[in-house]
């Protein structure tokens, strides 16, 4: 099995230390996890322990993962937003909400998003600012 470049992450979530730390598991979850390894022999687990790394290390970069792709949207999103705004709230007032958001100097996702829930919640109420601002991103999260 491949080492993840993400090992070093995980170990240093454990407060820094190379002492081991247990965590601990319903009975039902850890025999799900056994029976897995045996049905499985394949992904080379030799016990849940490595299965259970193994999926946080796995888990760890697909989080990662995410966030450059939001990244990486968040840089690129201008290019459709107007076309998308203007589905929502007609092409003037997308051009008005477009300009404020371009004016959003935030490179966190989560921190942009709730930044242009602001902007979009006075026009369209809470729920669907959230859900407009959640759409923005992911179009580019997606078709990047």
């Amino acid at each position: 099995m491949k080492k993840s470049k993400y090992n070093n992450v995980v170990k240093y979530a454990v407060a820094n230390s190379n002492e081991d730390k247990m965590v601990r598991v319903p009975r039902e979850m850890y025999e799900a996890i056994a029976d897995l390894i045996k049905k499985y022999p394949q992904y080379g687990w030799k016990g849940p322990s490595e299965f259970v790394r193994d999926a946080i290390r796995r888990y760890v970069e697909e989080i990662m993962h995410k966030e450059m792709l939001l990244k990486r949207a968040i840089k690129k999103m201008p290019q459709k937003m107007k076309r998308i705004l203007a589905e929502f709230m007609g092409e003037e007032e997308a051009e008005i909400v477009y300009s404020e958001i371009m004016r959003i100097d935030e490179n966190d996702p989560n921190e942009y998003i709730n930044k242009v829930i602001e902007i979009l919640e006075p026009r369209l109420g809470r729920h669907l600012a959230e859900i407009l601002a959640r759409r923005l991103v992911e179009v580019e999260t997606y078709e990047s």
